[in-house]
C-alpha cells in the first residue's frame, strides 16, 4: 500500500508555531527546532501552510511569489535544511500550493493590468456592462466564495477581475496555456526541492465556465462543505466545473511523471462538493486524479455514537476501500477549534482522538489539537483576518460569541493563535535559550506576538506540563499515534461495524482487520458520561488485550467489557 494511505498528517500554520528569532511571528527555523516533538509525538507528514512570498494580506494565502520564501519566515536556505531534517527523520513534508489565485501585488497581475509582457490574459478579465452610476454593471451574477460579488473593477485597466475568494486575490486564468505551464513549473520547482506533495488550496475553483453565463438563482443562502450553492445561486458555472475535474487527473499524471527525484508524492485537495463531487476530482484508477480530499462533513459533528455510526457508514459506502482514502479532519486554519466546539472537555476530546486514530483513512491533526488548544478571545473589532471585515458589519459580537454561527468562518484569528509550548511568560511560543532544565526567554513578551498567546497556557494547556502528566490529552495522542503506527489493521486495513453493536446506546464500536498480516483490533467508544457494560454476547470469543484504554474503571473482566464514562476500549483479537 502506497505510503499516503497509511500515514498522519500535522498541519503547521507557520506564523503561529515557533517564533526562533523573538520577533512575535513564527518561522522555519522555529519549525526546524520542534521537529522532534513531532517526531516523537508520532505524526509522520507535514503540511505547511503558505511560505511563500506575500504580502499577507491574507496571511500567506495571497502569493507574490511561488518561488521566493517570505522573509518573515526565513529564506530558501532555511526551507531547504527544513525539507532535510525532515526527511532525516524519516517524515514526510507537503506545502500549500494556491494554483488558484496569487496576490494582487504579484507581477504577473501588475503587467496584466497594463497588458504588457505578454500577461494581457493571464487572470479573469471581462467587460462591464451599462453604467450604473460611476461604474458599469458586473459581467455576470457570479459570487465568491465568502458572498460578496467576485468581480472586482480595475480602474487602470478599465475592467473587471474575477476573484474567488477575497477582491485582493485575482484567479488566474487556466485557458490561457502559458499560464497553465507556468503554474505546473512551480510546482516542479518544489517537487525538485524534494517536498513530498501539495495541499491544494480551494482547488475546485480553477476553471471557470467560458460562456460567463450568469449562474441560476437559487433559495439557498449559505453554502456548505458539501453543497456549495448559496447567497441565492446555484454556482455551476464557476465552481466545480468539469474541466477542474479533468486539470485534476492532468495535474496528478504530471506530478507521477517527475523522475529528477524518484518518489511517490500526493496530492491532497480542498474540495467542497457532495460525494459524486469528490470522487469525481479522485478520478478513478485508470484514470487518477487527486490521490484524496478533505472529508470536511467531519468538521461539523455532534458528539454522539449514532452521528459518527451514520458517518462512517457513509464514508465505507461511498469512498470504499482501497481506492479511496478519506481524510479526517476536526480543525483547520479556517474554523473554529474543535476543543471549543465540545465545550472544552477533556474526555470528550480524547474519544474524538481515539475514532480519528482508529477510523479507515488518514487523520490530519491541526496544530495544538494534541494538547487541546481552544479558540482565542479576539473580538471581532480587533480581527487581523480579512475575511472578518466582510462579516463584522452585519454580525454582532454577541452573536458571534453565542456559538450559533460555529460553522461560519467569520474570524480565523481565534484559531490561529500562538502554539502553547510551556507555562513561561511567553507560552515558549518566542525564542529562548535552554542550560539543562533552566530556561532563560530572551524573546518577546506574549503580548508582543502576532496574535495573542491564549491565557489556558498557564494553566497546564502547554506541551511542556501535559508531557509530565501521563493522563494527558497529549499523552492520549502520543499512545494512539504509536498504536496506529504498530497495528497495520489500524493504519491500513479494513472496517466494518458488526452487526449486534449497531443499537448499543451511546456506544460506537467497529472492527478494523488486516487479512494479510492478521492484525485484528476491535474498538469501543463511550459518548456518554456514564458507565457502560458490554455484555459478552457482543464480544468474540477469542483472546481480548487492551491494546489502549481510558478511564479507570475500563478493563475486560469475565468475558466482559466495562467502559468508564468516556471510556475508550482498543482491543486486539488473538
Amino acid at each position: 500500500m502506497e505510503w499516503w494511505r497509511k500515514t498522519t498528517i500535522y498541519q503547521i500554520y507557520p506564523r503561529s508555531f515557533h517564533d526562533s528569532n523573538g520577533d512575535g511571528v513564527g518561522d522555519i527555523k522555529g519549525i526546524i527546532m520542534k521537529l522532534d516533538y513531532l517526531k516523537e509525538l508520532g505524526v509522520e507528514t507535514l503540511w505547511l501552510s503558505p511560505i511563500f512570498e506575500s504580502p499577507q494580506a491574507d496571511h500567506g494565502y495571497d502569493i507574490s511569489n511561488f518561488t521566493s520564501i517570505n522573509p518573515e519566515y526565513g529564506t530558501m536556505s532555511d526551507v531547504e535544511e527544513l525539507i532535510k531534517c525532515v526527511h532525516e527523520r524519516g517524515m514526510k513534508i507537503i506545502f500549500d500550493m494556491v494554483m488558484n489565485h496569487t496576490s494582487n501585488e504579484h507581477k504577473w497581475f501588475r503587467d496584466s493590468i497594463q497588458r504588457k509582457n505578454g500577461k494581457d490574459d493571464w487572470y479573469i478579465w471581462q467587460d462591464g456592462g451599462k453604467m450604473l452610476g460611476c461604474l458599469p454593471t458586473t459581467p455576470n451574477n457570479w459570487r465568491s466564495m465568502l458572498g460578496p460579488n467576485g468581480w472586482i473593477y480595475n480602474a487602470e485597466r478599465k475592467q473587471y477581475y474575477y476573484a474567488s475568494f477575497l477582491s485582493f486575490q485575482p484567479d488566474l486564468n487556466y485557458r490561457n496555456p502559458e499560464v497553465k505551464k507556468a503554474m505546473l513549473d512551480i510546482v516542479k520547482f518544489w517537487i525538485e526541492k524534494d517536498i513530498d506533495g501539495f495541499r491544494l488550496d480551494i482547488f475546485n475553483c480553477i476553471y471557470k465556465d467560458e460562456t460567463f453565463e450568469d449562474n441560476p438563482r437559487s433559495w439557498k443562502v449559505i453554502p456548505t462543505h458539501e453543497d456549495v450553492n448559496g447567497f441565492f445561486q446555484m454556482k455551476i458555472k464557476n465552481i466545480n466545473h468539469p474541466d477542474t475535474v479533468q486539470f485534476a487527473k492532468e495535474l496528478r499524471n504530471f506530478v507521477d511523471g517527475q523522475t529528477k527525484i524518484k518518489k511517490n508524492r500526493f496530492l491532497l485537495g480542498e474540495i467542497m462538493g457532495r460525494p459524486e463531487t469528490l470522487k469525481a476530482f479522485v478520478g478513478t484508477g485508470k484514470q487518477p486524479g487527486l490521490n484524496m480530499v478533505f472529508m470536511f462533513e467531519m468538521l461539523n459533528f455532534y458528539f454522539s455514537a449514532s452521528h459518527f455510526r451514520s458517518l462512517i457508514e457513509k464514508f465505507e459506502n461511498e469512498y470504499p476501500a482501497p481506492h479511496y482514502s478519506p481524510v479526517l479532519v476536526y480543525s483547520n486554519h479556517d474554523i473554529r477549534r474543535m476543543f471549543f466546539r465540545i465545550g472544552g472537555s477533556v474526555k470528550k476530546a480524547k474519544v474524538l482522538a481515539a475514532l480519528q486514530m482508529t477510523m479507515r483513512g488518514v487523520p490530519c491533526i491541526y496544530y495544538g489539537e494534541e494538547i487541546g488548544m481552544t479558540e482565542g478571545k479576539i473580538a471581532l473589532k480587533d480581527a487581523q483576518d480579512p475575511v472578518t471585515k466582510i462579516f463584522s458589519a452585519c454580525v454582532p459580537q454577541f452573536l458571534y460569541d453565542s456559538g450559533l454561527l460555529n460553522d461560519i468562518s467569520m474570524n480565523r484569528d481565534n484559531c490561529r493563535t500562538p502554539m502553547q509550548w510551556s507555562s513561561n511568560s511567553n507560552g515558549g511560543f518566542s525564542a529562548c535559550t535552554k542550560d539543562d532544565d533552566k530556561i532563560s526567554v530572551v524573546g518577546l513578551d506574549s503580548d508582543e506576538f502576532w496574535l495573542p498567546l491564549n491565557s489556558d497556557t498557564f494553566n497546564g494547556v502547554n506541551v511542556k506540563a501535559q508531557l509530565a502528566d501521563e493522563a494527558s490529552l497529549l499523552q492520549m495522542y502520543r499512545n494512539l499515534l504509536k498504536l496506529r503506527k504498530v497495528e497495520s489493521a489500524l493504519n491500513s486495513g479494513e472496517l466494518r461495524i458488526p452487526e449486534n453493536t449497531r443499537k448499543l446506546k451511546d456506544v460506537l464500536s467497529y472492527e478494523r482487520i488486516d487479512p494479510t498480516s492478521k492484525s485484528h483490533v476491535l474498538v469501543f467508544l463511550n459518548f456518554s458520561g456514564s458507565g457502560k457494560d458490554i455484555d459478552a454476547s457482543l464480544l468474540p470469543s477469542k483472546t481480548l488485550t487492551l491494546a489502549l484504554s481510558e478511564g479507570e474503571s475500563t478493563s475486560v473482566v469475565g468475558g466482559r467489557l466495562h467502559l468508564s464514562p468516556f471510556g475508550i476500549a482498543i482491543l486486539k483479537i488473538a
